[in-house]
Order: structure tokens, then sequence, then C-alpha cells
């Protein structure tokens, strides 16, 4: 029996210590339309086990190289074997390949799933699902986090949070220097975290990605600006050109519209634009794939595809787009890679039985070009 209903009525907080007192075993979803986000939790007996966000800048693989423990090209390797089976999870095939510790594994892990709930506590609006799920038990649970240690800490910051938005509005806020007056060159002294902090600010990222490209919490990264805007090193202004999710989600609609219309070039532009400014949105990397794919520019549409899926592993409509795009452009192996993908993610889909065909003709196509026919 599944366990659901509105924020509102039952806050994240009260939830999640529900699931910890019953012990509970399954999957928490939480899903927010004003922030176009959704939030998957995995509990065995209570404890988290998994936790993401889809639009989380804070990615396991980031994590790991900042932190020194994994070269670009080992989690590149990864990453490949993921798109192919985008079931496994990512933390269990460098465990297999040997690229990094259980110990090191285990700490970031943690880390990434205690930042993912302490940003799902602000969360006052939305609807969760919980089902139980013994297939749980089937993963292998490579690290656990205890719930009543994050609603303790989780109330604690955002109690301090109220003190810090005087100066820090929020985790979309970005920082700059402060300029400096003619001739002025006042020394300043700082410690070696608020030296790492000011040495990554660049105008561009706000709070919340240059806590991610550190690998660091995002609360205390704001503590820090905090204390760098109270002595007058640094200023925060309001993301410049964002727009709130709801609106994102009607300007990709535009997009779609623009393509229907054959408006191709305000298509991609808009794309573009957009896509500066969410970097991280597989969705928008798969409709400027799309507009490209549409004025004929294979290439440049096969690396967007290539880009959403990077972004989502799971989002099965760019894996069908990457293969047709991938044969266009001679990659045999990757357009039979990308939809084999596809099959497995989209069992019920409408495009299966073309998917299927194309799989079959491309496959037979690549073995007898490598047989030398």
């Amino acid at each position: 029996m599944a366990i659901e209903g509105p924020l509102k009525e039952l806050s994240i907080q009260d939830v999640l210590q529900l699931l910890d007192l019953a012990h509970k075993t399954g999957v928490l979803t939480v899903r927010s339309e004003a922030l176009d986000d959704e939030a998957i939790v995995h509990f065995s007996k209570g404890a988290i086990v998994f936790a993401v966000r889809r639009r989380s800048t804070r990615r396991l693989g980031s994590l790991l190289i900042r932190a020194g423990k994994l070269t670009q090209r080992e989690l590149d390797q990864a990453l490949d074997l993921q798109r192919r089976d985008p079931t496994r999870r990512l933390a269990e095939i460098l465990l297999e390949m040997g690229s990094i510790s259980e110990e090191e594994l285990e700490r970031q892990l943690r880390f990434q799933m205690e930042e993912t709930i302490y940003e799902l506590m602000a969360w006052d609006e939305g609807y969760f699902r919980f089902e139980e799920r013994a297939e749980i038990a089937q993963h292998r649970l490579l690290a656990r986090v205890r719930v009543e240690s994050l609603l303790m800490e989780g109330a604690r910051r955002i109690d301090e949070w109220t003190r810090l938005e005087s100066k820090v509005p929020g985790a979309e806020a970005i920082p700059m220097l402060s300029p400096l007056k003619d001739g002025e060159t006042t020394p300043i002294e700082l410690r070696a975290d608020e030296w790492e902090v000011l040495a990554e600010i660049d105008g561009e990222r706000d709070l919340a990605g240059l806590a991610a490209d550190l690998g660091r919490s995002t609360f205390d990264v704001a503590k820090i600006i905090y204390g760098l805007v109270s002595t007058g090193v640094v200023v925060v202004k309001e993301r410049h050109g964002a727009m709130p999710m709801a609106e994102l989600q009607v300007a990709i609609e535009q997009i779609e519209a623009y393509l229907n219309d054959a408006r191709l070039e305000e298509a991609e532009r808009m794309a573009n634009d957009l896509e500066r400014t969410y970097p991280e949105s597989p969705e928008l990397a798969l409709i400027a794939g799309r507009t490209l794919a549409a004025q004929g520019r294979m290439r440049a549409a096969t690396e967007a595809f290539a880009r959403a899926v990077s972004l989502d592993p799971l989002l099965a409509e760019a894996h069908f787009h990457l293969g047709f795009s991938a044969v266009r452009t001679g990659e045999l192996r990757r357009a039979s890679d990308a939809w084999e993908t596809y099959l497995r993610l989209s069992p019920n889909g409408n495009q299966r039985q073309i998917v299927t065909a194309a799989l079959t003709h491309v496959k037979t196509l690549n073995e007898l070009l490598q047989n030398g026919v």
C-alpha cells in the first residue's frame, strides 16, 4: 500500500520521520511543479541508502574528481558502461573497475545523500509518494544515513539560513568580487577555506554551482560567502537571466513550437541562450540536438544528444535521437548502444517497433563491415 499526499499537509521532515520509525523499505518520490524538480530517496529498514535530485548539480563523478580520487578518463569509462546499461549505478561500476576504494566511495555517497536531503527539506510545496519495494535489497548498499541525524542538522541549517539571507538571498545568488577603488590596495587576511572559495568566484556561477564544483556543502559555502560579504570582499547579485522552472518549461514548449513551424534558426538561438543559463538541463540539451538535427547538422546534434544522455542516463528519448543521429554520421556502434539502451528504458514505448527494426539493420550492416564485405 502506497503512502502519499501533498507536502502542505505533511512536511517532508514528517514523512522522513514516519518512514524511519516504521523501519520501511522502499522508494520515496517527491515532485514539485513549482520547482520543476523531482527527488528520489531509497530506504532500507528506515535508513536512507540512496538519494538524488533530478536538477542537482552535485554529481558523484565530479565530487570524486574534485577530491582527487578519480581521473576524468576513469569517469568517462564508467559513464560509457552506465550508458550501455542505465540500470547499473555509477558507484557500483567504479568499484568493479577498481578506480576507487570502498571507504572513499562511502564517504562521498554519504555527503551526496545528506546534501540532497537537506535541499529537499526546504521544499514546502509538492507531492510525495512512498512505495514499499523488497527489491531494494538487490542493490549493494554502499552507504547508509540515519534519518534522525539528518533531521537535527536540517533544522539547524534552516534556522541559520534565516540569518544568512540578509546578505546571501539563496543558493541561486551569484557572488562577485567587490570592485576596488582607484589606488586602493587594502590587504586582507583570510582562512584557507575562505581563499579556496574566493579563488573560484568568477561572477558567473551561482552559490550552488560553486559548492558543487568545490565538492562542498552549499550551506558551508553560503556561510563563507556571508563572511566575505560582511567584510566587503565580495558582493552578491541575483541570477541574471534566470527564470522560474515553470517558466523554463514554457520556454522549452516555445522552442518545440518553433520546430513544428520550421523556424529552425529561432529555435536554435533560443535553445542556445537557455543552455548557457541552464547547462545542467538534459531537456535543453535534448531539444538543442533536435534543432541541430532538423538543420542537417548531424555531428553537432549527436554531441548534443550525447550531452543529454550524460546529464540524465535514464532519459529514453535522448537515447532514441542519439541512435538516429549517430547512424547519419556513420557511428554504427554508438547507434546500436543507444538504441539497445532505449529499448531497455522504454519497454512500452510507441517507437519500439521502429527502433527494433532499425537496430536489426544496423547490427547486420556492422557485421558485414567487420567481416570486410
